[in-house]
């Protein structure tokens, strides 16, 4: 599953020479996480109440390739790399056109209503096919 999410940088995203702080990235995975979600269909809160599980992140990697800049209008692509028995590993490409400014895998694990680890829930398979 592949989602593709606009972002346009504004100022309150950027230090004093008008490049993003690397913190935004993460909040922009943030903000790609939930839009792949939405678009398979799951609420976070949703699945909690009907299913008793939720994702929640385990690992983060993110390789800074250039920077974004005020005003600049840049996509964020999400998909889903990988299931395993206990995790679910996205994949996120930052582009401004055609380059590449980041680059990110995030892992996520999924606990239970005891806030215990679990496996991957059938929804989540279901709901995020791995790939395009």
């Amino acid at each position: 599953m592949k989602t593709f999410l606009p972002i346009t940088v504004v100022a309150f995203e950027t230090d004093y020479g008008g490049v993003v702080s690397n913190t935004r990235y993460v909040e922009y995975i943030e903000r790609g996480r939930y839009a792949l979600m939405h678009a398979a269909g799951l609420k976070t809160e949703e699945t909690w109440k009907e299913h008793h599980v939720q994702p929640i992140v385990r690992h983060l990697d993110i390789a800074y390739l250039s920077g974004a800049h005020h005003e600049d209008e840049l996509i964020l692509e999400a998909t889903v790399q990988e299931h395993t028995r206990t995790t679910t590993i996205l994949h996120f490409v930052l582009r401004r056109g055609e380059e590449e400014l980041m680059r990110a895998t995030q892992t996520l694990a999924y606990i239970n209503d005891r806030w215990r680890p679990t496996r991957v829930p059938d929804i989540y398979r279901d709901h995020f096919p791995v790939g395009d």
